[in-house]
């Protein structure tokens, strides 16, 4: 009876009233049980696969397990740290050491890792077990604890007055009593997956059950029916969040959910697919503008139908390509949401900014401002949409770490690559790609320390049980066969380029070769690189709509100058050049919005002709560059208005994905999985053309007879000399490229050629720059190897490496010095920054001071919208190295928004660089 009194006093949530441990241990239960039964029963079957029992024996272990993570706080330290509840669990009966209590202090998931690891014993798991659990329940605030904290934790327990064991033991009991579950003989082991699925579950369980706007604090545990009343709130906080349900559909044909007959390519996605009974890989390797996304879309219908999965995510390589294929996605969905609401999350840093994306969230009515400093103790509580169908973007979903919970998800490989890095919750993301068809596109885009961690997901997307389409027009035949053997394929036989293949297990199931009719021939032509020069190449070719797509911010922006003098256009002037501008989509909601917050420059009109002539890339602060997407897609795209007279300036920022389609296109040499890429913007829809632009011509710079990208043009600091050159040697003397016949052929050849194929007189610099290529490529390819979870049993460990990462205590937006190049890329040190100007005493957004901001105090949520919606992100040496060392402004710290944002003056000088704001050029560096 002592045991009993002791451990109801005993405090979860302080204040007035209080929350009892009990009850929110209860109170997680009920949600981890609510929330597995609301998920597919293929969850489910996981779940009881993971411990070798029946499916309702499995989950209700399962709760029981997540109801324990908060055990730890039946400890002193935790108990003592709030005075009026240490005096109620004193009075009880229940003492302490005052001055360890007081001179060292543990947190309280350390204490669940220690108590756990003997308690669980009498449940039926192994001393091994036992200490796996543990540790992973013990991880539930984003981190397991090191052995230098359960050694500091350690000390704590071996002076716990008497009482304090026999508490715990009957809040055990008690939580066992209400889920009906009585202790086992033996449990297996648990795999890495089927802890991941534990701690996870425990973690999101949690962050629920804390929140007192579907859980009130103050309720009795020891009430009757405290457990039925616990289970009932869980389903209405599932209800309210709102919780994906399962897709129970029957399988349709593609023109059920598409506007058009389906292609070879996804004619041949069902066809693979037929029969399948677990989880597939699906290789799709096809042209450009094939439909590669539509296909894999059918394919989530598909698969989803068969093998009941919980949703999709689909991971581009920026930002840019994420909000491309968002409005796309949100439309596939919407005709698949015939009954019920289909949950869509845009998931990247300026989701934000994105207008569809606001949109959906605008539908979701929280009962309370949210709080972008969310805090698992307060929490925030959202009802559901009014409208009974379609598809919405929850409130609550919409926070970093929640976000990958949703059962649909449009954003970068980031996101999805955070869940094999140890920063804080990694393993929630990773949940949250459990049992779903995972869609990596462009997944040639990325350098080899990328590319490690990608291969270190699909070890854990198929212990997960998830399916991946992989989606790529240029895929080298290394990279291809690294990321096959992550997924466990040895050695295939693939049929010739284009092709689709579908593999399961560790075999490959079906592949076939795709018959594509109508093939494109490109005229090649060398062109002159020098901006002056290059702006009368293009110039001359007009009229038309052109691109030219270039290697560096600083030649974008020396290209858009020297193609001459214009008339500065905001959307609205922009819409008077047009005459008769569009009359439908979200064009003058745009202007509407946009010219509110000052009416951005989005291009020019030249004087001279009148040609329209636009810039984009990476450096315009986030709103600006979100608007030029707007503006690119729109003008140069599959439809809207099509200019007489026409130039897009870009960066590799338009290289993939973006919807794009030029009548002629110049390009920057770059390796020739990229230049393949870009010339997928060229005559890339069927539609009528200027005379002059009947025939495909693909511009290349640096194609003369020498090659031309070091000294003074710097294309050899972007892409490494070796491959430029290997590439500059395979397309020298060539007068057309067949698309796709040529593709696989040259990637072959310019990834395969060694130093010693190329002529003597550059043979010394291949063998340099092939030197320095291979020793870059080792070194990342360990780097990620140590950094990632590649080996799954790594995901406890205390291995060197993720210690070192675990104790740096990584975020999602950690901007520290020692960590920022420990994420999803390495490249070159980058800071995200928000250009002021100082006006007098204070700072704005303008020059004029019209727009101030705060930097002390607390700024409102509309405020911190305003500023992250201005953030760019500067890489130049040393202008990370110097904003990293500085603080941000007190107001920022205190925002979750914008803790990770550094002020960046404008005018400030960094090592001979003025940093300056053109509103025409984004930021512009001038050398002084």
């Amino acid at each position: 009876m002592q045991a009993r009194q002791a451990a109801l006093t005993l405090w979860a949530k302080s204040g007035e009233p209080f929350h009892p441990l009990l009850a929110h241990m209860l109170d997680t239960a009920a949600v981890a049980w609510a929330l597995l039964q609301r998920e597919p029963a293929r969850t489910r079957r996981l779940y009881a696969q993971d411990w070798g029992l029946q499916e309702e024996k499995a989950l209700r272990l399962v709760a029981f397990l997540a109801g324990l993570h908060d055990l730890g706080k039946a400890s002193p330290v935790f108990q003592a740290a709030w005075p009026q509840g240490a005096q109620r669990v004193q009075a009880a009966g229940l003492s302490w050491n005052e001055t360890l209590v007081r001179e060292s202090w543990v947190a309280h998931g350390v204490f669940t890792d220690l108590y756990l690891r003997e308690a669980l014993r009498a449940w039926g798991f192994s001393r091994k077990g036992a200490c796996l659990l543990a540790q992973a329940l013990g991880a539930h605030h984003g981190f397991p604890a090191d052995e230098r904290e359960r050694a500091s934790g350690r000390r704590h327990v071996r002076s716990e007055p008497q009482g304090w064991r026999e508490a715990r033991a009957y809040l055990m009991e008690a939580l066992a009593q209400a889920l009906g579950l009585e202790p086992f003989s033996s449990l297996p082991d648990p795999s890495p997956e089927a802890l991941l699925r534990v701690m996870a579950l425990a973690s999101f369980a949690d962050w629920i059950a804390s929140d007192p706007g579907f859980f009130p604090y103050g309720r009795n545990p020891a009430a009757p029916g405290y457990w039925e009343g616990a289970l009932q709130k869980a389903r209405d906080a599932l209800e309210r969040l709102p919780w994906p349900k399962p897709l129970l559909q029957e399988k349709r044909g593609f023109q059920a959910l598409f506007p058009f007959a389906p292609n070879a390519l996804q004619e041949a996605v069902p066809r693979l697919l037929d029969g399948v009974q677990e989880p597939v890989l699906l290789l799709v390797e096809a042209p450009m503008g094939l439909g590669k996304t539509e296909a894999a879309l059918y394919a989530y219908h598909l698969l989803q139908e068969r093998l009941d999965h919980r949703g999709l995510y689909l991971a581009l390589p920026t930002q840019a390509t994420a909000n491309g294929l968002f409005t796309r996605v949100k439309g596939f969905l919407a005709k698949l949401a015939e009954e019920g609401r289909l949950e869509l999350q845009l998931q990247h840093g300026a989701a934000l900014l994105n207008p569809e994306y606001e949109k959906l969230l605008e539908r979701s009515k929280p009962q309370q401002v949210y709080d972008t400093q969310y805090d698992p103790n307060k929490g925030v509580a959202t009802v559901q949409d009014e409208e009974e169908g379609g598809v919405g973007a929850s409130a609550w979903f919409s926070a970093r770490k929640r976000a990958m919970l949703a059962g649909h998800g449009v954003g970068t490989l980031d996101q999805a690559l955070l869940g094999v890095l140890r920063v804080k919750h990694h393993f929630i993301r990773l949940w949250g790609l459990m049992n779903r068809v995972v869609v990596l596109d462009e997944v040639h885009a990325y350098d080899t320390y990328t590319s490690g961690l990608l291969s270190a997901l699909l070890r854990w997307l198929k212990a997960l049980g998830s399916s991946v389409v992989l989606m790529t027009a240029t895929l080298p035949k290394a990279k291809r066969e690294e990321l096959l053997r992550a997924w466990g394929v040895q050695a295939a036989a693939l049929p010739p380029y284009p092709r689709v293949a579908a593999f399961a297990g560790e075999s490959l199931l079906r592949a076939v070769t795709l018959p594509l009719k109508d093939g494109k021939r490109v005229r090649l032509l060398a062109a002159p690189v020098e901006p002056e020069a290059l702006a009368q190449e293009l110039l001359g070719r007009l009229p038309g709509v052109l691109g030219a797509i270039v290697n560096t911010v600083d030649r974008a922006q020396a290209l858009y100058q020297a193609l001459g003098d214009g008339e500065r256009l905001t959307l609205a002037g922009l819409l008077d050049a047009l005459g008769s501008g569009p009359k439908e989509g979200s064009w003058e909601e745009l202007v509407k919005a946009r010219e509110a917050k000052g009416g951005y420059v989005v291009g020019k009109r030249r004087r001279a002709d009148g040609t329209l002539v636009f810039l984009l890339h990476a450096r315009f602060p986030a709103e600006e560059r979100a608007l030029r997407e707007l503006v690119a897609l729109s003008l140069f795209g599959k439809g809207g208005p099509r200019p007489e007279r026409a130039i897009l300036v870009a960066t590799q920022v338009a290289e993939q994905s973006l919807d794009l389609d030029f009548d002629l296109l110049y390009t920057d040499l770059a390796p020739v999985d990229l230049l393949f890429q870009r010339l997928g913007r060229l005559h890339r829809h069927g539609r009528e053309r200027p005379q002059e632009h009947g025939e495909p011509l693909l511009l290349v710079g640096g194609l003369g007879k020498e090659p031309e990208f070091g000294e003074g043009l710097h294309w050899n600091r972007v892409y490494e000399d070796y491959l430029l050159l290997s590439t500059w040697l395979s397309l020298r003397g060539r007068e057309a490229l067949r698309v796709p016949d040529d593709l696989e052929g040259l990637l072959e050849q310019v990834y395969g050629r060694t130093p010693e194929g190329f002529p003597e007189a550059l043979r010394r610099r291949a063998e340099d720059s092939h030197k320095r290529l291979r020793s870059r490529w080792e070194q990342e390819a360990k780097t990620a190897e140590n950094l990632s979870l590649s080996d799954l049993e790594a995901l406890l460990s205390d291995t060197e490496a993720s210690a070192l990462v675990a104790a740096f205590h990584l975020d999602d937006d950690a901007e520290d010095e020692k960590t920022q190049r420990l994420l999803t890329r390495l490249g070159d040190p980058s800071v995200p920054a928000v250009p002021l100007y100082q006006v007098g005493e204070g700072w704005a957004l303008d020059p004029e001071g019209k727009r101030p901001v705060r930097l002390k105090g607390e700024v409102s949520k509309e405020e911190a919208l305003v500023l992250w919606s201005r953030v760019v992100r500067l890489s130049r040496y040393p202008i990370p190295q110097a904003l990293v060392r500085e603080d941000s402004p007190p107001a920022w710290r205190r925002s979750g928004l914008l803790r990770g944002l550094r002020l960046l003056q404008v005018g400030r000088v960094f090592g001979g660089v003025r940093v300056e704001l053109d509103p025409e050029l984004g930021v512009v560096y001038v050398e002084v």
